[in-house]
């Protein structure tokens, strides 16, 4: 996807959050190639991502509260800080993942793959983990989660 139509994406769904859906565009990247790219501190709350490739994409400090993430590819990226407060990551490849410091407070993680993924400092209170796997007990001894 060309940068530019990711920023005027970007800006109708800011638009689109800003008037509670009176103006703008919500966000639809589901199934798009995003991988690698830089979505520092990005505003996706509520965003459709659903298969979207974000494998090695920087999202540090984004903002994905309620976003619909199921079966996104996010292998290897940085979701350092991310506010994914009730974001629905079900079935998400998060293999390598970092997910230091990032808000997952009831969030949806069912049948996610979390090999090797880092959550130090996670919030995780309220998280849905059923069927995930590659979780570990060493993986969440660092993450809150209550």
């Amino acid at each position: 996807m060309p940068i530019e139509h990711l920023k005027q994406i970007l800006a109708d769904h800011r638009e689109w959050l800003e008037s509670n859906g009176q103006a703008g565009k919500k966000a639809e990247l589901s199934y798009t190639q995003l991988q690698g790219l830089s979505l520092w501190r990005a505003d996706l709350r509520e965003a459709e991502l659903s298969h979207a490739s974000l494998q090695g994409a920087d999202l540090d400090h984004a903002r994905l509260g309620r976003a619909n993430l199921r079966h996104a590819r996010l292998e290897a990226a940085s979701l350092w800080q991310a506010n994914l407060r009730d974001a629905d990551l079900s079935c998400a490849g998060l293999r390598g993942a970092k997910l230091d410091h990032a808000d997952l407070s009831g969030a949806n993680l069912c049948a996610a793959d979390l090999t090797g993924a880092s959550l130090w400092g996670a919030q995780m209170a309220g998280v849905r983990l059923e069927g995930a796997v590659g979780i570990t007990d060493e993986q969440l001894k660092d993450a809150h989660l209550t």
